[in-house]
């Protein structure tokens, strides 16, 4: 199993927002964590990633024990996060952001392929290489701080909200180059989403995480009926 999540607590100061959450998500898994606004998904993954401190369970990669180890650390083991709204360094062109996608990367040819692969992977990135990423659109620049991740080649690639502010074509395109991550790039991928649509039609394990508990693990075709989905989804 690639990443194991065993009855993880976390939050801030003396507040928990993360309840005894048990999660995996094994090789070349594309996982979905569904949830109301509010329901600490965001937390789980800093949780996750080391952004948070968790105050009991354990977060496990790969076999070894990385509970709340620095994020700098987790990216150089092979996990990639991009928050939601991750920014893109503006007054710099699409190939600039992504060289410094590789930065942990010691070879720069390796940096120099891996740059090369992620735009094959998005050809809009490619076809707007040497323009400033400030000039982008909103999707455009979710794209782009999606292929910085990719650059340093992650085997876990961590997403939050990756379809929030774009437009219909765009949450198409995103959705795509999920799919096309996992499938190409053989790398795994937990994504946690509201808009349960897409998700659901990418994912192979399902989640459902209400009030910073989990109330649902399953298969996405388990979740057909949209009532029991929105019961979920609210905690009841």
């Amino acid at each position: 199993m690639l990443l194991q999540v065993a009855e993880l607590e976390a939050g801030y100061g003396r507040k928990r927002v993360i309840h005894d959450v048990t999660l995996e998500v094994g090789e070349g898994e594309i996982v979905a964590v569904l949830g109301h606004n509010g329901a600490a998904k965001s937390t789980l993954l800093n949780a996750i990633f080391g952004i948070v401190a968790p105050t009991r369970g354990r977060v496990m990669f790969r076999g070894r024990d990385i509970t709340g180890q620095k994020p700098s650390n987790n990216l150089r083991e092979g996990i990639g996060y991009a928050p939601q709204g991750a920014e893109v360094f503006k007054t710099l062109s699409v190939t600039d952001n992504l060289m410094l996608g590789g930065f942990c990367l010691k070879d720069q040819k390796q940096v120099a392929e891996s740059v090369q692969r992620v735009q094959a992977l998005f050809p809009a990135l490619h076809a707007r290489r040497q323009v400033r990423a400030g000039a982008l659109s909103g999707g455009e620049r979710r794209m782009l701080s999606l292929g910085m991740l990719l650059v340093a080649s992650p085997s876990l690639v961590m997403l939050d909200e990756p379809s929030g502010g774009l437009s219909p074509l765009m949450v198409e395109s995103m959705y795509a180059a999920i799919r096309e991550v996992a499938a190409k790039l053989n790398a795994s991928v937990l994504l946690i989403e509201q808009d349960t649509k897409h998700a659901l039609s990418v994912a192979s394990k399902v989640y459902v995480l209400a009030n910073g508990r989990v109330t649902f693990k399953g298969v996405p075709g388990e979740l057909e009926d949209g009532a029991a989905l929105s019961q979920l989804l609210l905690g009841y």
